[in-house]
């Protein structure tokens, strides 16, 4: 039997990974045999969605904080903080200030289709898998061609934002250990060393010294030793959150605030758009994009061609709120086993935490891959896209391509960039 051989692509990718991380997971995923192509049209989407989630965001924290103040309905934040202890509860968020209010800073959104917003997650994984495919873009240009929409590195990006945020001697405090791609972070960290962004932990520094912390969720920064400190320097200006200490922006329940009947108002049309139809399921069901009202037993009754809703779990807990758990498509379950799902629903809805119906936008289209061995594999799939944002604009788009409807990375997704 012949040696098995690997192809160069993904051999460059598994050198590139293990020189900067010492660590020896590969690439993890398929690649495409080319960039993914985007128009002109849907690649402006992307752009000019930068300004338009951060509005999102800041109307949600203002509406969140003025329900948490007793400004607006309490019932708002309740659908935020049912559930929680107290450390994570009303009387610590009604303490919190300006500066440890500021909103989430860099983040990556999960598009069903371009301009279909899914989840929008801060600061996220998959920032390396785009930045490591970019680099074989690079390396194999008789491959990939040369760029033709003008992205740069990902992580250069990621670090030129930095240093112009936070000043000559950017010094970071990344948490990776609720991260769903621990490797994938330390290669990003590693990349961020290269860039003159000093680590704690990795460098030479003590943790007074850092000015910035990133975390993949609000957990780890509440559970943290150094939580009370960060929070002190924070309020001194002295230390800068990426993800914000506060579960707000954890809790899928926020997409549904512009769909809800208490929160619609606050948002505009132009907001609205940019999600797929999300509502809050209660123990009297919810409302479909029609706006008509449908019971939980009325909904196991339709066919499942016509069950095209994503139930989700919209609260924050780190056990089920993390990469793609609680997931699920409701079209590919028999009557007998959404039922079963609904009875789990309603029984954490009676605990406070809430779970949200989203309508499933999908975008199916053929994917080409070349596999390890270099054979080449066609199938019919669903695309995610990502786009990858600083507050300066978008630094690059991923595209993700599954047989599955619930796309993730996994060593069956189909990788690739525009470029």
């Amino acid at each position: 039997m012949g040696e098995r051989t690997t192809n160069p692509w993904y051999l460059f990718i598994d050198e590139d990974i293990e020189n900067r991380t010492r660590q020896t997971p590969g690439f993890t995923n398929l690649i495409s045999d080319r960039p993914y192509s985007l128009d002109a049209p849907t690649l402006q989407g992307f752009v000019e969605r930068n300004a338009l989630i951060r509005t999102y965001q800041r109307i949600t924290r203002d509406l969140f904080m003025a329900s948490v103040h007793g400004e607006a309905d309490p019932a708002i934040a309740a659908t935020v903080l049912s559930g929680q202890p107290p450390e994570r509860g009303l009387e610590y968020h009604r303490n919190l200030t300006e500066r440890q209010l500021a909103l989430p800073v860099y983040f990556r959104t999960d598009e069903a289709a371009p301009g279909a917003i899914a989840e929008i997650q801060c600061p996220a994984s998959g920032w390396e898998i785009a930045e490591q495919v970019h680099s074989m873009y690079q390396e194999f240009p008789a491959d990939f061609g040369t760029p033709t929409h003008g992205f740069g590195s990902l992580i250069g990006g990621l670090a030129t934002s930095l240093h112009s945020r936070l000043g000559p001697d950017p010094v970071a405090h990344h948490l990776t250990n609720n991260a769903s791609r621990p490797h994938g972070v330390h290669y990003t960290v590693q990349r961020l060393r290269e860039a003159g962004i000093r680590h704690f932990g990795w460098d030479p520094v003590h943790w007074k010294d850092c000015n910035f912390v990133r975390a993949h969720e609000f957990y780890d920064l509440r559970y943290n030793g150094l939580f009370d400190q960060w929070m002190e320097e924070c309020e001194k200006g002295e230390l800068f959150f990426d993800h914000p200490p506060l579960p707000l922006y954890d809790a899928k329940v926020a997409m549904a605030w512009p769909f809800w009947d208490k929160t619609r108002a606050y948002y505009s049309d132009e907001i609205r758009g940019l999600f797929p139809h999300t509502e809050l399921i209660t123990p009297d069901g919810f409302h479909l994009p029609d706006g008509s009202w449908i019971s939980l037993d009325d909904y196991c009754t339709l066919g499942e061609r016509k069950r095209t809703y994503y139930f989700k779990f919209g609260s924050h807990h780190p056990t089920l709120n993390w990469g793609s758990r609680a997931v699920y498509y409701s079209g590919s379950f028999s009557a007998v086993a959404l039922r079963q799902l609904f009875d789990r629903i309603l029984a954490d809805t009676a605990a406070g935490h809430l779970w949200v119906a989203q309508d499933a936008r999908m975008h199916p289209e053929s994917a080409t891959a070349v596999t390890r061995e270099g054979n080449e594999l066609k199938i019919d799939a669903y695309t995610k896209f990502s786009g990858f944002y600083t507050p300066e604009g978008l630094v690059g788009v991923l595209a993700m391509q599954e047989r599955s409807r619930k796309v993730h990375g996994s060593p069956q997704t189909v990788v690739s960039i525009a470029y």
